[in-house]
């Protein structure tokens, strides 16, 4: 539990008389102004990253890992938690339960994501590396799923490979910057609301009240495209 978290708990039981970190205007007071990470990447970049994670001497597993992210714009989280028997490979489904997505608490519902067919040899790939065991990404000699610290390193190691061996420098990235990559070529390939449907988001105002359409078909054929661009991108 964190300061604020026990300021709050003392109050509502009567403990303390006031929450003084409540008294605090952040941006007024500390000076505080919370900037939105803007970073996605270009098609160049995209190309160079590719061919680093092809080239590079990261674990086979990483590799995968990171195409993937930026190939679907998933949550990170929602691939390192990600079980085998989550994907469908026979009906095309990847279905993310509620506890492994960040509205599935609230929502108590499923993330439903189309597997097209481009992209099973990768899905296929990271589940043979998993072995027996019940996770498609593990820690290092372990039967537990990838650690939440475990992928913070990787763009790090995809920037020092391409600087080696390409003289190529890139701006920062993480791999949350993957999802925004992702999410800003479907705005190129589908429309609004499919490309939320396909980052997990929820639909604005009463539309997610009513429309509970899962929109795969839409979804797969934004997919297919994007696979397209990025074949392209990086067949150089």
């Amino acid at each position: 539990m964190n300061a604020k978290q026990m300021l709050k708990f003392g109050l509502r039981r009567r403990l303390i008389s006031a929450n003084a970190l409540s008294d605090i205007y952040a941006r007024g007071d500390l000076q505080v102004i919370k900037r939105e990470d803007l970073r996605a990447l270009s098609d160049e970049e995209i190309s160079y990253v590719w061919k680093a994670i092809d080239r590079s001497c990261i674990a086979q597993k990483n590799k995968l890992f990171l195409k993937l992210c930026l190939f679907f714009g998933w949550r990170n989280g929602e691939l390192r938690l990600s079980r085998k028997a989550d994907f469908d490979l026979n009906k095309e489904l990847w279905t993310v339960p509620p506890e492994h997505h960040k509205l599935g608490k609230k929502t108590g519902n499923p993330l439903l994501r189309p597997i097209i067919p481009e992209i099973k040899p990768l899905i296929n790939e990271a589940m043979k590396l998993s072995g027996i065991h019940t996770h498609m990404f593990l820690n290092t000699q372990e039967n537990e799923p990838m650690g939440k610290g475990a992928p913070l390193a990787l763009p790090y190691n995809i920037m020092q490979w391409l600087r080696r061996h390409e003289k190529y420098e890139m701006t920062h990235w993480s791999v949350h910057d993957l999802r925004k990559t992702a999410r800003t070529n479907f705005s190129t390939l589908t429309q609004p609301h499919v490309a939320e449907v396909m980052l997990g988001h929820k639909l604005p105002g009463t539309w997610q009240t009513y429309d509970h359409y899962t929109y795969l078909k839409e979804q797969a054929a934004a997919y297919s495209a994007w696979w397209q661009r990025l074949t392209e991108l990086t067949r150089a």
